[in-house]
This record gives C-alpha cells, structure tokens and sequence, in this order.
C-alpha cells in the first residue's frame, strides 16, 4: 500500500523542485527525503523524478502520482480535521484572517474573548491583504476570514454572512487648520494629505474623484492613498504629528476623541463605511472553535454600535 506520508513528501518535492529545499520544509534531512523518494520509486516500480542541473523535474510517471496523490493527502487532511472537530473545543484550532479595519474593530477583541473562555485552543490570526486571505479560505488554509464582503460576490464556493456597518468620519489632529472655523468643504479637507489604508473597488473609484489625491492600483482596482499605511493604529499615529486627514469609524478613535488627541470634521459620505462579513468555504463543516470565534465577534460588534452612538453623542459629532 502507498504511504501518504510518501506521497506528502513528493508533492513537497514537485513544489520546491529541490531536495534541500523540501526537506526544509519537511523538516526531514535531506538524505531522508532521497531514501523516501527512492523508496516510493522502488514500490512503483517506476522513475518519479528527473534529477537536473536546474533542479528536480516530474517524469511522466511522476506526473500521474502527483495528480492522483493531491486528492488523497488532502482527503486524508479533511478527515483527521473532521475527527478533531468531534472533540470539540478543548483541544480545537482555529485558524482566521482579517482585513485591517474587522481586525482592529472587532476581530482581536474576539480572539481575546474566545482565548479568555478556552485557554486550552490554538489559534492563528493573520492580518494580510485581503485577496490573499480568500485564496487561503479557498485553499482550505483558513477556516474562515472577516473581508470586506464586495470582493466575494462573485465567489460561488464562498458563504458569507454580513457583519454590521460602520459609518467613517474624517479625523484629524486638535490644533489642525480646519478646526474652529466654518465647516470645511471636500475640497478644502483634501487638500491636506490622507492618509489610510487600501480601499477596495466598491469605493475606490468614487474617492479617487471626491479626493483627487492618491491613485488606483492598475492590478487590483483598490484606492491607493497618498500615505498608505496597513492600519488604523497606523493611520492615528500619523495624523496627530502633522496635518494629515483620516478616516475611520468613531469605534476606532473613541479613546483619542475623548483625551482630545483626535477630533471628527463635519464632512460625511452615505457611501464611505465598511462593508465586511465572515467568508468561508461553503459546505465545508465549521468547527466548534470557528463557530464560537464567530459569536464572540458578534457580541463584540453589537457592543460597538452602542459605544459608536454614545461617542457620537458625548463629543457631538455629527450624526
């Protein structure tokens, strides 16, 4: 019988076209790696791999076990997770992305909640670019992500469920030239710096000619602020040493509001708030610690529409 743990080691080797290399990755010596190959070929009966000068090429044999052994590796993965999702959340993974305004608003409030009721599970969050977090979803590298929602319309092996939206309000420092004056007008307000993170398409077009300033990125669509940071905490730290405008929902700068760091300007757009959700795999099962991971965030995002309100209405900022 074929062994996977082989037949791992050989789609490894495909991958990295090199022994050195994917025995690293194995974690294997390299001399370990080339026994098992060589025993694989030898229960084949077959040569699997040609060695080169530029590396390790498939054979035509070894074409045809690679295509076969993918499936079964991946199989034999879904089955020993779905084993681990019937124990529960005692000794349950989770492994989760996030886009940068659910991760600061909601997302590691939640893996702090979730961490607090079950010390015993292993989590893994990662904060990366968005197109990256669905491809890993997709690859079954992430049991879920929390995305800006516009980016997976079309993804019919995708399930979402949307997550509550947040109005942005444009933030400056306490000394900036606009404060204490007439309200500014859009023109007036772009013509300091801004400063944020990448927008997705759904908005990107609209700002770009509100704005001005900036560009689109010809490879994805997304806004590209003039000073492009890859956070919120990021994005605040940068407008209170000079005369910079951001952008962020009142959750976000509710701390600096009320010591008088931070302060809102009375410009709002409808059309300017998040628009993110949970996206996973559809019809693959979700485990009790994604389940959890999920109502955690939900309780932390309905907290937030109340602390939005009451910031709102404490600092008197316009509705």
């Amino acid at each position: 019988m074929l062994d996977l743990r082989l037949l791992h080691q050989a789609l490894t080797l495909a991958r990295h076209r090199n022994f050195a290399r994917a025995a690293q990755a194995l974690h294997i010596t390299q001399p370990a790696l080339s026994r098992s190959i060589a025993g694989l070929e030898s229960v084949l009966g077959e040569r699997l791999f040609d060695r080169t000068r530029q590396g390790v090429e498939p054979t035509s044999f070894g074409q045809m076990l690679l295509a076969r052994a993918q499936p079964l590796v991946d199989g034999a993965a879904e089955l020993e997770r779905d084993f681990k999702l019937l124990r529960g959340l005692h000794i349950g993974e989770l492994r989760v992305g996030a886009g940068a305004y659910p991760a600061e608003l909601s997302v590691n409030q939640a893996v702090g909640r979730l961490m607090g009721r079950h010390p015993d599970l292993c989590v893994e969050l990662i904060s990366n670019d968005l197109r990256s977090l669905i491809k890993a979803v997709l690859e079954r590298k992430l049991d879920l992500a929390v995305i800006e929602r516009s980016m997976v319309d079309d993804e019919p092996s995708l399930a979402v469920e949307a997550l509550p939206e947040h109005a942005a309000y444009y933030f400056c420092r306490l000394g900036h030239p606009l404060v204490n004056g007439l309200p500014p007008s859009v023109d007036q307000v772009f013509s300091f710096p801004f400063v944020g993170t990448r927008m997705p398409q759904r908005v990107a077009a609209g700002f770009l000619q509100l704005a001005k300033v900036g560009r689109i990125d010809v490879d994805t669509g997304d806004y590209m602020p003039p000073i492009k940071v890859d956070s919120i905490a990021a994005a605040k730290d940068v407008v209170m040493k000079c005369d910079a405008i951001g952008a962020a929902p009142l959750a976000l700068i509710a701390a600096e509001l009320r010591a008088g760091q931070l302060c809102t300007l009375p410009l709002r757009l409808d059309w300017m708030h998040t628009h993110y959700g949970f996206a996973y795999l559809r019809g693959r099962q979700l485990s009790p610690a994604a389940l959890a991971f999920m109502a955690e965030v939900r309780g932390v995002e309905a907290e937030l529409a109340s602390l939005s309100e009451r910031v709102r209405q404490s600092t008197e900022v316009p509705g």
